[in-house]
Parts: structure tokens; C-alpha cells; sequence
């Protein structure tokens, strides 16, 4: 991870905070949860005036109001499929790939046939990278 920019490599679980506000005392500017830990896990980590992006579960009515507001936290919610047809958007994501601004992981490249495995990879957790179902065999070429 330090290979692609990271400043702290963090344990995530049920002391993420606690591991967040070592690394950051005072709290950070903003977290990316993609690891479905909740807002309610993850406001205390971050200052007054950040926000939290959510990728996967709870939108913006599951946090407790109370606790978001007394910290003067953002909480925005984060739908990638709303971005599926907008083909300027994900063609500056080809180039910025292509030009090394992004840097891709690919954990493995799986056939078709084994796409439950690849499932059955994710949910166990600790996959370092994506998974591709290569289709056909231009796929591996890029």
C-alpha cells in the first residue's frame, strides 16, 4: 500500500477508530468507507467539517443524526452505478489508468466458469486487488 501513495496502512475492525486517531490525531479530513464499517463506526475518527463517503450499505438516513451533527460531519453516499452510462466520466478513468495517474490491482483473473468462486473469494475477505472474469481470451492482452 505505501507503494501506492499511503501515508498509514491501517488493521480495519472493530478498533479502526482507535487505529485512525493514532495515525491522525485530532481526526482526518475525510474517510472513504469501503468496507461497509457505518458511519456510526467511523464519525469519531473524523474532524468537524470532513465527511465520509459511503460505497456499499447505509445511505445517508441510517446515520444518527445526533452524533453527525454535533461533529459537523458530511456524509454523502456513493453509487457507481449512477455513473455506468456517463462515458466521458469513465473515459478520463481509461486514460488517467492508461497515463498511471490510477493505478489498477488485479488480484487474478478468473474464467467464467469459476465466477462463485471469485464470490466466495470476496466475501472471505482480505483479497488484495480486483477480481476480473476474463471472457475471452483478447481479455488478458488488454
Amino acid at each position: 500500500m505505501h507503494a501506492l501513495g499511503a501515508d498509514s496502512v491501517l488493521p480495519r475492525g472493530a478498533a479502526v477508530t482507535d487505529h485512525i486517531l493514532r495515525a491522525a490525531p485530532g481526526g482526518v479530513h475525510g474517510l472513504l468507507d469501503a468496507a461497509v464499517l457505518g458511519s456510526a463506526t467511523l464519525t469519531p475518527a473524523v474532524r468537524p467539517g470532513g465527511g465520509i463517503a459511503v460505497l456499499l450499505g447505509e445511505g445517508a438516513e441510517a446515520t444518527p443524526p445526533g452524533e453527525l451533527g454535533r461533529r459537523c460531519v458530511r456524509l454523502r453516499q456513493v453509487n457507481v452505478p449512477d455513473s455506468l452510462g456517463d462515458h466521458v466520466r469513465l473515459d478520463r478513468l481509461r486514460a488517467q489508468a492508461e497515463d498511471g495517474v490510477l493505478t489498477l490491482r488485479v488480484a487474478g483473473a478468473l474464467p467464467p466458469e469459476q465466477a462463485f468462486d471469485a464470490h466466495r473469494l470476496l466475501e472471505a475477505g482480505g483479497v488484495r486487488g480486483h477480481l476480473v472474469l476474463q471472457f475471452r481470451e483478447e481479455d488478458a492482452d488488454g
